[in-house]
């Protein structure tokens, strides 16, 4: 089943794919070396255009997919899609609604819940919202901060 992990960060730049793949694989996570698709190495100008980052760490489990959206259209719905499920949960979360609405860029990351490498996917959550200014919200669990500690539960 999949289960999206958003980062909101108020940080526009961005982290290019080769150095986050590095830092999945310094990180010594997975048995074996984990493939990424499309290689994150190359030309600079194609990579900073993609999108989207494969990473098969298991044969036979999905891989983890990251996805940027620094769109304007979509960041501003996305944004506002977020401020609106945690105003129907709590009306005093104003200043976390206004962290949500001054991202300048979200970093969706899809898992299945079942098979994820949770240890790389905490790692690397912090490490993005850390260097990126973000907050991280997980779905029906809260928000949290870059150090992974509670910053709203549901």
């Amino acid at each position: 089943m999949s289960y999206f992990l958003r980062i909101f960060c108020q940080s526009s730049q961005q982290r290019p794919w080769e150095e986050i793949a590095n830092f999945i694989e310094e990180g010594c996570y997975f048995e074996k070396k984990p493939c990424f698709e499309p290689s994150p190495s190359g030309d600079s100008a194609k990579h900073t255009q993609r999108k989207s980052l494969a990473i098969h760490y298991q044969p036979g489990k999905r891989p983890v997919i990251i996805e940027l959206n620094g769109d304007d259209k979509l960041l501003q719905q996305e944004i506002k899609e977020t401020i609106s499920q945690l105003s129907e949960r709590s009306q005093q979360e104003s200043d976390l609604a206004c962290q949500l609405a001054a991202s300048k860029q979200v970093i969706a990351i899809e898992i299945d819940q079942e098979d994820a490498g949770w240890e790389m996917l905490d790692c690397l959550e912090a490490y993005l919202a850390s260097s990126l200014s973000g907050i991280i919200y997980a779905p029906e669990d809260g928000f949290y901060d870059d150090q992974l500690q509670p910053v709203y539960q549901f």
